[in-house]
């Protein structure tokens, strides 16, 4: 496909989104904002490695597209749970259809990003405003920031995984968390098993540490990395009909150190050469640019321990959810901030909260 013809379907994409955006002739100004640098920078990456943009940063941009060719229009929909899953029918089935009217698969799972992304904003901002503060700039790069914007320019799942996980961490309504439990389990089964885990371990926490709360919450930290660590080898088991297998060097200290720098955003340093392609020094400085992957999850553990009072419901779940999740890439060579995308959005979101619940509690004690 030609630049022109790539960059006019671009245009249209990003028209059409702005359209069903636009409320009482008035637009966001972030929709707009991330819109527009996700127009420039798809026909940017376009005109610099045309066809070989499914390369740029991951190969699942690549897989994306060899399902799209290679499976589906050869193979056609089969409607066996393991292929709905292994073939990520729920994000590559639009691209597939939109292909056979013109439209570019690759562009359209990118512009299937962007609009998981302006869902995540909007999911944020009700949320926020469910907790009687006011949206301003900051609280957006915390749960929306350069990384989520980075990542609707690819063609890959992590947006919508993102959104559909915060919607079950997040949000009241029983039907829709269940919908999204759904729809997480079918783009990343083990991330769904995760947040249930997260879930049922909240309810406990809940019900039984107003006497032994520290105990427990200690209790069930060990628990969630554990149990992660062995669902690894259990969900191979099932997945393979292997022999079952026990997890490796739970307790080893370059496990907990992973674990750190999960929370710091520095995965990087604890993996190998044959894993990560780019220099430290290139690493490093993309930490400037990508301050949300580590500032994001940096205050939402700082906040979470600076006072038990913290310890609500949805913290706990997203904080054992998230032990779960490490325990069991702990097991894998693959461990990137990527892969923590969809803790990223209530973490940020979480932060928020208590950060302006401090200071609105801090402002009444001021004023009595």
């Amino acid at each position: 496909m030609s630049l022109v013809n790539y960059s006019v379907q671009a245009v249209i994409c990003a028209t059409v989104l702005l359209i069903f955006c636009v409320r009482r002739k008035s637009l966001d100004l972030y929709i707009l904002g991330v819109t527009c640098v996700w127009l420039i920078a798809v026909i940017a990456i376009y005109a610099r490695f045309g066809t070989d943009q499914i390369n740029l940063y991951s190969n699942d941009q690549a897989a994306h597209l060899s399902l799209i060719n290679d499976y589906i229009s050869v193979r056609g929909i089969s409607l066996k749970f393991d292929e709905i899953v292994n073939w990520r029918y729920f994000i590559v089935l639009p691209a597939y259809f939109s292909s056979k009217i013109g439209f570019d698969p690759i562009l359209i799972l990118k512009f299937s990003q962007l609009v998981y992304l302006v869902l995540i904003y909007k999911l944020g901002v009700r949320f926020i405003a469910r907790n009687h503060i006011q949206v301003r700039v900051w609280h957006t790069a915390l749960f929306c920031g350069p990384i989520l914007i980075f990542m609707s320019t690819l063609a890959l799942r992590d947006l919508a995984i993102g959104f559909f996980s915060t919607v079950f961490l997040l949000e009241k309504n029983r039907v829709g968390r269940i919908i999204a439990l759904l729809i997480t389990l079918l783009l990343r089964p083990h991330l769904a098993v995760a947040l249930l885990f997260g879930w049922i371990v909240s309810l406990i926490i809940k019900r039984y540490s107003r006497h032994l709360f520290i105990p427990i919450i200690s209790i069930f930290t060990i628990v969630s990395y554990v149990l992660g660590s062995y669902s690894y080898y259990i969900g191979q088991s099932i997945r393979t009909s292997a022999p079952l297998t026990g997890a490796k060097e739970v307790f080893n200290q370059s496990k907990f150190t992973r674990l750190g720098a999960n929370f710091l955003g520095l995965q990087f340093l604890t993996l190998g050469e044959d894993v990560v392609s780019a220099s430290y020094s290139t690493l490093f400085l993309s930490r400037i640019i990508f301050f949300d992957t580590f500032t994001t999850p940096l205050l939402f553990i700082v906040l979470l321990f600076a006072f038990s009072a913290n310890w609500t419901q949805m913290r706990t779940t997203v904080f054992y959810s998230f032990l779960f999740f490490y325990g069991l890439i702990s097991q894998t060579d693959w461990n990137s901030s990527r892969q923590n995308i969809p803790f990223f959005v209530a973490m940020g979101l979480l932060a928020v909260v208590g950060i302006e619940t401090r200071r609105q509690t801090k402002n009444l004690d001021f004023v009595s």
